[in-house]
C-alpha cells in the first residue's frame, strides 16, 4: 500500500503547476534582469527609463511563469496563470519591501500585483493551448 501512495504524493508535490510556474517566472526574471543590467552598463541608456524597464521585466516574467504553469497543468490555464503571477508578484513586492524599509504597501502596489495577475491569466490561456511534444 505504501508503494501505491508514494508515486501519487510525489507527483502532487513535485509536479505542481504552481511551483513549476513560479520557478519559471523567477528564472525568466533573473535572465531578463541580467540582460538589462548589461544593457544599462554598456549602452548609453538613460536611467530615467529604469522604472518602465522594471515593470516590463516583471510583466514578461509573470507571462513566462503563467505559460509554464498552464502548460504543465494542461487545463484551467487562466486559473493557474493568474495564481502563479499573483504568487510571483506578491513575493517580489514582499522582497522589495524587505530590501527598502521605507517602502510601504500602497494602493499602487496592490494594483500592480492585480495587473500582473491579469497578465498571468492571459498567459495561462495561451499556455494551456501549447502542446507538449514529449
Amino acid at each position: 500500500m505504501k508503494a501505491k501512495l508514494w508515486p501519487h504524493f510525489r507527483s502532487e508535490v513535485n509536479g505542481s503547476p504552481l511551483v513549476h510556474g513560479v520557478i519559471v517566472a523567477f528564472i525568466a526574471f533573473l535572465i531578463l534582469t541580467l540582460i538589462m543590467a548589461g544593457v544599462y552598463t554598456w549602452a548609453n541608456v538613460s536611467e530615467s527609463s529604469l522604472p518602465y524597464t522594471a515593470y516590463t521585466i516583471n510583466a514578461l516574467s509573470s507571462l513566462a511563469g503563467a505559460l509554464g504553469a498552464a502548460r504543465s497543468a494542461g487545463m484551467r490555464g487562466w486559473y493557474y496563470g493568474f495564481i502563479t503571477a499573483m504568487i510571483f508578484s506578491a513575493v517580489l513586492a514582499l522582497v522589495g519591501s524587505l530590501v527598502d524599509f521605507s517602502a510601504t504597501f500602497q494602493l499602487e502596489t496592490i494594483l500592480r500585483i492585480l495587473l500582473l495577475g491579469l497578465i498571468g491569466a492571459f498567459g495561462g490561456v495561451i499556455g494551456v493551448n501549447l502542446k507538449r511534444t514529449a
